[in-house]
């Protein structure tokens, strides 16, 4: 396998950058826009990102990729929190991965950027609160991106634990040449437990289904999680992945598109009443870990599966927005 510099990165996976338009249709791309913003309205603005910047070209110079890793890989301003019974938050200030504890050891959903992460804030986080990383037997890894599988290795190497990925991503990293790569993420791992749409993944007491959610990737996967709160029930969506970072592939967006209706019509038919990322700006994590250490009364992260459906509904009409900027005839009928 070759592995490229990981300066295409910046412009990209950092801040979602999208291709200089070749043709657009600015009145299509505005209609989506007002669409999402009304979708999201104010509780939802930080879902809105992609709707910043219509058809404007983020072009980074090469040299700034890894610099600007630099910034963001190992930096750490969140603390380890149990956001609920059977759900915690092992992030730092750019990227994030859940623990699931169950009666029969830990699932993780992604393993940070790399061994020196996931040794501080993976296998540190979890002893912070008392649990053992060495309960760890299963990692299911969102996508093929280093910012996500970076400590996957390590923790297998030292617990044995399974990785889990879409076969489809799966078969992005057996490519001769990765779609991103950078010095300071932790070597791909090689192929292990494979999924398609669909499937679940169980230990002990806890099932999660993992649904493919192409767009961020060929194989993004979606994961649906059943949670409690001082015992009470409730369902997570844990989205996948949400840059535009593939560049003028309308087919890719099409794909973003369609996976995030999908999820806004799965909300209100399963009863997703949390929505959560792997990266903390799109869920407001930062904030509602604010409003829990302040003593809110409820628990901020249980939104309703009407937000959490307006939630994807916004983000959809964004992405829309964007791919009627140099395609506008392959943006999809609402």
């Amino acid at each position: 396998m070759r592995y490229g510099t990981g300066t295409a990165l910046a412009a990209a996976l950092l801040l979602g950058a999208l291709p200089a338009s070749a043709e657009s249709d600015p009145d299509l791309s505005a209609r989506h826009v007002a669409a999402a913003e009304a979708a999201a309205g104010e509780d939802l603005a930080h879902v809105l990102g992609h709707c910043k910047k219509i058809g404007k070209s983020f072009t980074i110079p090469h040299d700034k990729g890894h610099e600007m890793l630099e910034r963001l890989v190992g930096k750490g301003d969140l603390r380890t929190t149990a956001i609920f019974d059977n759900l915690i938050f092992l992030g730092t200030s750019w990227v994030t991965a859940w623990a699931i504890p169950t009666s029969d050891g830990i699932i993780l959903i992604d393993a940070l950027n790399n061994e020196d992460e996931a040794k501080r804030f993976i296998e540190g986080g979890l002893r912070d609160i008392g649990l053992d990383p060495a309960d760890i037997k299963k990692i299911v890894v969102s996508h093929a991106h280093g910012d996500h599988y970076g400590g996957a290795v390590y923790l297998q190497e030292k617990y044995g634990a399974e990785i889990i990925m879409s076969e489809t991503d799966w078969q992005e990293l057996e490519k001769d040449e990765l779609q991103f790569d950078d010095p300071l993420w932790g070597r791909p791992p090689e192929r292990d437990v494979s999924i398609v749409d669909g499937d679940t993944v169980t230990l002990g007491d806890t099932t999660l289904t993992l649904l493919e959610t192409p767009g961020h990737t060929p194989g993004t996967v979606s994961t649906i999680v059943d949670v409690t709160d001082d015992g009470e029930a409730h369902k997570a969506i844990i989205w996948g992945g949400n840059g535009l970072n593939f560049g003028p592939n309308a087919a890719q967006f099409v794909q973003m598109i369609d996976s995030q209706r999908r999820l806004a019509a799965m909300a209100g038919e399963e009863g997703f009443d949390v929505f959560l990322s792997n990266h903390k700006t799109l869920d407001a994590t930062y904030t509602k870990l604010d409003a829990m250490e302040a003593g809110a009364e409820g628990n901020p992260f249980v939104i309703g599966a009407d937000q959490v459906e307006r939630a994807f509904t916004a983000m959809s009409h964004c992405v829309a927005a964007q791919l009627a900027s140099f395609d506008p005839v392959a943006v999809p009928a609402d």
